[in-house]
Parts: structure tokens; sequence; C-alpha cells
């Protein structure tokens, strides 16, 4: 570019990316790239989907390639956005150009001006160090903040002294998780400070609508789920429950046609004190719910003798089914699973004892499948389907989506009782900065007056797999 050209597109960082990155912005980037242009602090809260990750490249390369010796900071909360997502995106739009790689060189942390790698250059740096932003001067200093919501109050600290001198820009975006922070307060308290944007994925021609229908009847168009995804608001201050009423309502005693029993899942949920349940939940082909066992006390070899009751119980109904007993081992638990384990090979036995003493000479008696499962509800989170729209952010969110989402679709039956509808219904969520949904603590319903969900959690129990690969429920 010579002289005027880079005055010109100084000013036009529209025309830029169509002329020199060769990108169609749509017109909400358009509207964020003049912004940055015009306004020294640019902060655009928006739903998922539309491209900000794009914008923000755009925007760190014609700063770069726009004005003489340049700084650019840019941070994320976790390296996945900053490396893989942000960076990789300045990475693809260089390479659209073959002219700009003669320009730019391009590094894992760091993208500089060729013969100036000191002076003139952009640097990734995560928001997990506080100092991260601190210690960049120059006259023409830009910083981008992506997933702004997530980053700590601390790291804006080193950039707020630097925007007090003049030609010292900002850019941030992000989905809008949470309601306190630097962040939430450019929408509002301080919002006079900045030019605050916001983009509605409704509105924008690069949001699917497949997934704004999914996330519409998964979580619906009220949901924090669907403000922070779609809408691109802020969560509402008070959240919301995770399980709808009406949906447990309905499975209460819900008719379930299961054919040939394959497979029993028996959930067992130990108390870790004194005024909470042992609960043991039996599903069969995970949809039909049987009676649950409620038990008002922690002895360990008295409740694994009462699942071994249990096992072999179902182990005559359904003489084909696999039977699965799924322990929480975070806690009291763990006795639970080690007695049963211990005792797994003699249980096998007794029951083939049983079955070959009833089975007709010349036959074989049908063989008897038992594991015994290690569970967690603190262990890794993620997708419920490969194409879910959003993750849980551990497994306790993995156990309840599971029963959620059979109980949205219509696919679960439950036992008829108050106490466990009340359980389902009343636990609430959030969403947390990485857009991941998180369950409310027990400590926390404990503090708004409810007990444990000692019910819901064996039920959830019952109906899950722990990750290996992968996590996929059936329907």
């Amino acid at each position: 570019m010579e002289g005027d050209e880079i005055l010109f597109y100084a000013r036009e960082p529209v025309y830029f990316v169509e002329d020199i990155l060769l990108a169609k912005p749509d017109e909400n980037q358009k509207a964020i790239l003049r912004s940055v242009a015009r306004e020294p602090m640019t902060s655009v809260r928006s739903g998922h989907g539309i491209g900000k990750s794009a914008v923000e490249s755009w925007t760190i390369l014609w700063f770069l390639l726009t004005r003489p010796f340049p700084k650019i900071p840019c941070t994320a909360p976790t390296q996945h956005q900053l490396f893989d997502i942000l960076w990789a995106e300045v990475h693809k739009w260089i390479r659209n150009n073959p002219e700009l790689e003669k320009e730019v060189t391009w590094t894992k942390e760091k993208i500089y001006m060729n013969g100036h790698p000191e002076e003139w250059f952009a640097v990734a740096r995560t928001a997990t160090i506080p100092d991260a932003l601190q210690g960049f001067h120059a006259e023409h200093l830009l910083y981008i903040i992506d997933e702004a919501s997530g980053v700590k109050d601390i790291v804006f600290e080193p950039v707020l002294g630097s925007l007090t001198t003049h030609g010292t820009k900002l850019l941030m975006c992000g989905n809008p998780t949470r309601i306190t922070g630097f962040f939430y307060d450019s929408h509002h308290k301080n919002r006079e400070q900045f030019h605050a944007m916001h983009v509605d994925g409704r509105r924008s021609s690069r949001v699917d609508g497949a997934f704004i229908q999914k996330i519409t009847d998964m979580y619906g168009a009220e949901s924090d789920v669907f403000r922070v995804r779609v809408a691109g608001e802020f969560p509402k201050a008070i959240p919301d429950c995770f399980i709808w009423m009406d949906w447990c309502e309905q499975a209460a005693g819900r008719e379930m046609e299961i054919g040939e029993a394959y497979i029993v899942g028996i959930g067992v949920d130990v108390a870790r004190y004194g005024d909470d349940s042992s609960v043991l939940y039996p599903v069969v082909n995970q949809c039909r719910s049987e009676a649950f066992e409620e038990y008002f006390h922690n002895d360990t070899m008295e409740l694994a003798g009462k699942c071994t009751i249990m096992v072999k119980r179902y182990a005559r109904k359904h003489i084909f089914a696999k039977i699965e007993v799924k322990i929480d081992c975070d806690g009291l638990g763990v006795g639970v699973y080690d007695r049963l384990l211990e005792n797994r090979n003699k249980i096998i036995e007794e029951v083939m004892k049983e079955r070959e003493a009833e089975t007709s000479e010349g036959e074989e008696a049908p063989e008897f499948r038992l594991e015994i499962v290690e569970c967690h509800f603190g262990g890794a989170g993620g997708k419920i389907e490969s194409d879910d729209p959003v993750e849980m952010e551990n497994s306790t969110g993995l156990m309840w989506g599971a029963v959620r989402e059979k109980l949205r679709k219509g696919g679960l039956s439950i036992c008829k009782s108050d106490k466990l509808i009340s359980q389902l219904s009343t636990r609430k969520y959030t969403v947390n900065s990485d857009g991941k949904i998180v369950l409310e603590k027990k400590e926390s319903m404990k503090k708004r007056g409810l007990k444990s969900p000692d019910i819901a959690d064996a039920l959830a129990l019952s109906l899950y797999t722990p990750r290996r690969d992968s996590y996929e429920l059936e329907f």
C-alpha cells in the first residue's frame, strides 16, 4: 500500500477488510469496525456465531497495517479461545491475501511487521495472568479483549491507565455471561464512557436458524441460555430452574412400553449428612422408572446389602437384562462401591445358581451380566449429545442434563412422588463465563431452604454413563 492508500484505509476499516483482506463483512461487523475507527472504547455484547472472532482478527490486521509502529495486546479467558480461535482466525486472513505474507510474519504468540519484531506487532497473552496487559507503550495502541465477560477485572487495570493516552483504543467482544465485572459495567453504569453495541443473533445473517430453534426448543425463549447464546443479553438476576415442573408432572406415572428389558440402571446416591437420605433408583431400558427406595441412614454395609437385594430382584424379573449399579463415589458412596465390587462375583454366582436350578435339563441358563460403576458428580463436563448448542460445566450437569432431555422429549417416566418432582424442578442454573451451564450447588439450595435432591440425584445416576472418549445419551 502507498502512503495515500494507508491514510485512507486508516480511516476506513470496512474498505480495508474488503479490499485488502478480501472479506465480506456483514452489516453488524461493519458497524463494529467503524466504531473502533471513530471511538476510543468499543464494547460489543452479542449472541453466539455472529462472526466476532472474524471482526476482531480484521481489526488487528487493519490497525497493524495502517499505523506506524503500533502495538496490539490481545487477550481472552482461556488459551483455547485466544490461540485456537482468535489467533488462528488472524492467520487465516493473512493467508487469504498472499501479498500480506510478504509484509507480516505470524507466529504462535506474535504477529509482527517484517523487520520490526520488537516495535511493530500484535501479541497474544492469556488473561489467566493478572499482568497480561501491562507494560505496553506506543503512540498507536489497541487492546483486543475476546470473550470479555470472562476476563477478571484485575486484567483491565493497566488498560484503563493506557486509555488516557491519545491514540489508544479498546475493542471488547463477548457473550454477556456475567452480571458483574468490567464488561458488564461497560454496558450499564459506565456506558457513557464506551460505545456500547449489541448484536442479537436473530438479526445476524451468520447465525444458523436451526441453532436458534434448538436453543428455543431446549431451554425456552425466556431462559438465560437463550438470552446469552442467542439474544446477546445479560442473564437475569434470578437464575432459571433447570428442569421445568410441567415436564415432571407429565412424566409422573407415564406409561412406557419397553418390550424386552435389555438393561436396568440402578442409581445409588449415598447420604453424606444426617438429614440427607440414601436412595436406590431403578430405571429399565433408560426410560421406565420403577419404585425407588429411600433410607435415612448412612451405614454403608447395610446399604450395600440393600443394593444386593435389589440387584437380585431385578435379575429374577428381567433375566436377559444387564444390570448396572451406578454409585456416587464422591463421599460415603465409595464404601458401598468397594463392598459391592468385592461381592460382585459372589452375587453373579448366586444369581446363576438360581437360574440353573430353574432351567430345564439340556438348556443353558441365561448369562447374568452385572457391572458396578464408579460415578462422580464433580467430574468432567461436556455435551450430552454431539450436536448440542451448549456444554455442561461438569458431570453433574451431564447427569441432570440427561434427565432433563428425557423429560423434555417425553422419553422417561418417573415415580409419582411430589418429593421427587419438587427436587427435580427447584434446582437452578446459571451460565458461566465460558458459556457453559452450571447447576446450583447443594449448599446454595440448602440456603434457600431446600433439602438435598437425593432422589433426583439417584435418578440422574441411573441414566448416566461415565465419559470415556465421548458421551451420547440414547433416546
